[in-house]
């Protein structure tokens, strides 16, 4: 009896598994879908975000690091840009200081608009204590800068050359040389030219020394574009580029006569 019953079961499984085969493996996944669906989605919503809220500060404080690191080396370059252009602006200024005939006092930028915070002024840090005189030409290495206009113990106005009330005598330099042609440089422009007188592109606009208020040969800016009759149309005049860059100035010399 026993035999019969072990027959029988040992054929069941026979069946079971020829069933299996021949139902094929498409059944057999659809029964299996269900626990694979549960592990992928247990995977990606449970142990996926784990593992990111776990790196997540890692990753934030690595990137704090690398902000900082990086901004640091950013000020270090900044700095040294700035030294180099300092260096530079000292070197140019001392080698006009040599090369200028009188003295030259040097002279910090405290504010721009003078006294009274108009335009076209120039506000500096010494004044009549280390000799500065009112009237004195005041001049960087690039070019003229303006006239010292009012003076106190320590302190004193510059008005710009962009003021048109400033006047300037000044003569025309090319790449050949001084030309005979001179002219007056007032509020951007140069008047008075010969009418026949023909420039070249960006001639050079220098000072001519007459008056003996600018000392010669100090540049004054460039002819930014072709030069025109005059309303009287007997003479010419044109516009001038300034040589110097008002608003980075930071210092600036002021002429004293030896």
């Amino acid at each position: 009896m026993k035999a019969k019953t072990g027959i029988v079961s040992a054929l069941l499984v026979l069946g079971v598994f020829a069933i299996w085969v021949a139902v094929g493996r498409k059944t057999a996944a659809e029964v299996v879908f269900p626990v694979e669906n549960g592990a992928c989605w247990f995977s990606r919503r449970v142990v996926h975000p784990l593992k990111e809220a776990m790196v997540r500060p890692r990753l934030a404080a690595e990137n704090r690091r690398l902000l900082e690191q990086n901004a640091h080396l950013r000020m270090a370059l900044a700095d040294r840009d700035a030294l180099k252009a300092e260096n530079a602006r000292l070197r140019r200024a001392l080698e006009f200081s040599e090369r200028s005939r009188g003295e030259w006092i040097a002279a910090p930028v405290l504010s721009r608009g003078g006294t009274l915070g108009l335009g076209d002024v120039l506000r500096l840090g010494k004044g009549s204590s280390a000799g500065i005189r009112k009237g004195a030409a005041v001049a960087v290495p690039e070019g003229l800068v303006g006239r010292v206009s009012e003076v106190s113990p320590h302190t004193a106005e510059v008005r710009l050359i962009t003021d048109p009330e400033i006047k300037v005598a000044c003569e025309v330099e090319t790449d050949g040389g001084p030309v005979a042609a001179f002219c007056i440089f007032s509020g951007g422009r140069i008047m008075h030219l010969k009418r026949d007188l023909v420039l070249p592109p960006r001639a050079k606009i220098i000072t001519s020394g007459l008056g003996e208020v600018y000392p010669r040969g100090i540049t004054v800016g460039f002819l930014a574009q072709e030069t025109h009759e005059d309303e009287t149309q007997l003479e010419q005049e044109g516009v001038v580029a300034p040589a110097v860059d008002f608003p980075a100035l930071e210092d600036v010399f002021i002429h004293r006569e030896e």
